[in-house]
């Protein structure tokens, strides 16, 4: 069986857009979690979130092709492009049928199936945008880094809850354990702190009605009263032993 290594990891965080910034800020235990500016929160109990904050897809991929992604693809592509820079992964040389990718997210676009409802009721259904399909569904992340990035290589994505992105990169291991590619790109990715989103978590009383960032994710705590919703992106380059040496 194929030895596996990581070669390479990116990151797009609520507490840093890239592997260093992430990591300094976890050692000096910088608090990410805020008040959630992407909507209205007067109606909700929740108040906070954990956003990815100053987030500026153009600055890794091209803006037409970020205007076809929704905020969860945009994010695994951009934690992607650090993940295989840092990785030294040249497609120019690889065999881009041997390059796969398993980068998940549990729940895929909230914010397109909210806008276009809202477009449903208002307008009718002929007003619907018809790229809704490949916007919202959970694989696209998977799918706009392979299309970004040129990998023609094994292409999944793993829909388990909070455990996606970890056991994306468990298949993508085995993946190439099993010699179905020599590397992997491979992670989770996720961007639901929306209306539906948050009430819907908040509807099972599993989010943290506490409106001070500092007590408000404490899971290991007596005073604790659910978790916080954070979005983010975080991915691997798997590489098979003999491949990374070479």
């Amino acid at each position: 069986m194929n030895r596996v290594v990581v070669t390479g990891m990116g990151a797009i965080t609520p507490v840093g857009n890239d592997v260093d910034t992430f990591w300094n800020s976890l050692k000096q235990g910088t608090v990410g979690i805020g008040p959630i500016t992407s909507f209205d929160t007067a109606d909700y109990k929740v108040k906070l979130a954990a956003e990815v904050k100053d987030f500026d897809p153009k600055q890794y991929m091209d803006p037409k092709a970020a205007r076809r992604m929704e905020r969860f693809s945009q994010l695994a592509v951009a934690a992607s492009k650090q993940a295989l820079e840092d990785a030294g992964i040249d497609m120019e040389i690889e065999d881009p049928y041997r390059v796969g990718v398993c980068v998940s997210s549990g729940i895929g676009s909230l914010q397109a199936i909210e806008r276009e409802y809202q477009k449903l009721l208002e307008k009718g259904p002929g007003r619907i945008n018809p790229l809704l399909v490949p916007l919202m569904i959970s694989n696209m992340a998977a799918g706009n880094v392979s299309i970004q990035f040129g990998l023609k290589g094994k292409n999944i994505n793993v829909v388990t809850a909070c455990a996606s992105g970890t056991n994306s990169i468990g298949e993508a291991m085995r993946a190439i354990q099993h010699g179905e590619a020599e590397v992997m790109v491979a992670g989770g990715t996720e961007s639901c702190i929306t209306p539906l989103g948050v009430a819907g978590f908040s509807g099972l009383t599993a989010l943290s009605t506490s409106e001070d960032p500092e007590r408000a994710s404490i899971p290991f705590d007596l005073e604790r009263n659910g978790f916080v919703m954070g979005e983010g992106a975080g991915v691997v380059v798997l590489e098979e032993l003999e491949h990374a040496k070479a």
